[in-house]
């Protein structure tokens, strides 16, 4: 890409960030960080709801700012958004694409910092605007929902700095929204999608999305019987594999939760095949733009949610057996991501943003990524559809690595420790008297070393040590040690 092009993918980050933050002040009167810690963000609304009840002109310069948001992300949208999408393009780099939702939640954060250890550039789906493309009556939060997504997205804030070759992430403009209510080349390929799934794993017979319902409604038993095998219901907080009863009662509390009574009403009153099937649509739906996007954008997908991750294996199975590739898929690169994001190595988001930024800067990432490619590339291929074993292979290579880390970096104080006691006795006299017949031949050189020349011995032996022990600290393995606890 040109550096105009670059240039452009960075005016434009700069100016979508400048809207969130003055949105959030707006709003908030603080910036996220003083706002709430990332896990209490639920508490810190509620607290803000009351304050904005009790002072009815804060709570109407807040419903002003929504409308600002609105106007200032449309307007950005289409005066730079074609340049920035294109731009995002041409990025020629190891890029992931963040998907399988339109939410930016603690979750996706994490994921996204934790990636950047291994990736050139993550690039996120803007999840603010798909809450202004359009009318979402349906749901109950419309508000609090894009101030959390505006507030998780912001702690990125630290991480987008114009000094790196290629930005470390990019919030795109992804029209979600905007395309499944007018785009028809959308509308087309999605329904597709939707059909061939259930064509795939319900029914064969399936050629349209009218048949899907006509297949249910003749063999009810038996297309539940079929999506519960196939684990294609699964509800939001879920994990895959529970029974289909136990799925919709959860989807049914869920949605009671997030959406109108209206909606609730309606929806769940046409009965269980069409809750459940319309469910399905939705779940689909997020993978479709995912593909799309990753296609575009030449990215490799990249989803961190167990369910979102199983609902794009399904979808990529079905491709593998019929139509081949699915947009840019590698199974290396994906065993790895899926790794990345496990319970067990939840410690790397412990890493500071600071410390990111360095290790970036020295590109630390891409020793990292060709470390885990190789490893993973090593592993018989008939286990690296099973990620539980890749994930375990990679969790205890890091460790390895970790543990090695510690071991160099304890002998090199050791050595230094030896030399500090070595120049403290021979200060005090004391080294000539007992070690004398060994080191005899030496003292003529040594023993002036008293007082300052002692001193100034051991000042440049600890600024040594200091100096080897920072490049081992501020490696990569070095910062991974830390944010897993090991304090060196």
């Amino acid at each position: 890409m040109s550096q105009q092009e670059l240039h452009d993918l960075i005016i434009y980050q700069d100016r979508y960030f400048e809207i969130l933050t003055e949105f959030f002040l707006s709003v908030t009167g603080c910036l996220p960080r003083e706002f709430s810690p990332l896990n209490r963000f639920s508490e810190s609304i509620q607290g803000m709801a009351i304050t904005l009840r009790e002072n009815p002109s804060r709570a109407e310069s807040a419903m002003v700012a929504y409308a600002t948001l609105e106007r200032e992300l449309k307007k950005l949208y289409s005066e730079e958004g074609g340049k920035a999408f294109s731009a995002a393009k041409k990025l020629d780099a190891c890029k992931l694409n963040l998907g399988g939702s339109s939410r930016f939640y603690e979750t996706q954060l994490n994921a996204t910092r934790k990636s950047l250890l291994y990736s050139d550039t993550v690039l996120i789906p803007d999840p603010v605007m798909p809450w202004l493309e359009k009318s979402r009556d349906e749901e109950k939060f419309t508000h609090v929902i894009p101030l959390q997504m505006v507030f998780f997205i912001l702690h990125l804030s630290d991480l987008k700095g114009d000094e790196f070759d290629l930005p470390p992430f990019f919030v795109f403009p992804s029209f979600e929204k905007s395309l499944e209510e007018h785009d028809q080349q959308t509308q087309e390929n999605s329904t597709q999608l939707i059909t061939d799934v259930f064509s795939h794993y319900v029914d064969s017979g399936i050629a349209h999305p009218q048949d899907i319902i006509e297949f249910a409604v003749k063999n009810p038993s038996l297309y539940f019987e079929k999506i519960e095998r196939a684990k294609l219901f699964v509800s939001p907080g879920s994990d895959p594999g529970e029974s289909l009863k136990i799925e919709l009662e959860n989807y049914k509390a869920e949605m009671r939760y997030f959406r109108s009574e209206d909606w609730c009403n309606e929806r769940f009153s046409q009965g269980d095949i069409s809750v459940v099937t319309n469910a399905i649509f939705e779940r689909i739906m997020p993978n479709y733009h995912l593909l799309e996007n990753a296609d575009e954008l030449r990215s490799h997908p990249f989803l961190c949610v167990g369910a979102q991750a199983h609902y794009y294996q399904l979808i990529a199975s079905m491709k593998n057996a019929s139509s081949g590739e699915v947009a840019s898929f590698d199974p290396s690169t994906y065993a790895i991501l899926q790794s990345l994001t496990s319970k067990r190595l939840d410690y790397l988001a412990n890493i500071k943003d600071e410390q990111l930024v360095a290790l970036r800067k020295t590109d630390e990432n891409v020793e990292f990524r060709r470390e885990l490619r190789d490893l993973v590339n090593s592993l018989p291929n008939t286990n690296l559809k099973d990620l539980g074993y890749v994930a375990s292979e990679v969790c205890s290579h890091i460790e390895r690595a970790i543990s090695k880390h510690e071991k160099q970096v304890s002998s090199l104080n050791d050595k230094y420790q030896a030399k500090h006691k070595y120049t403290a006795l021979v200060a005090g006299g004391t080294l000539a008297v007992t070690m004398f017949p060994v080191l005899a031949p030496f003292l003529g050189a040594l023993l002036p070393l008293g007082g300052t020349a002692a001193t100034g011995k051991y000042i440049s032996d600890k600024l040594e040590q200091n100096a080897e022990v920072g490049q081992f600290s501020h490696s990569m393995m070095g910062v991974i040690s830390r944010a897993k606890g090991n304090e060196i």
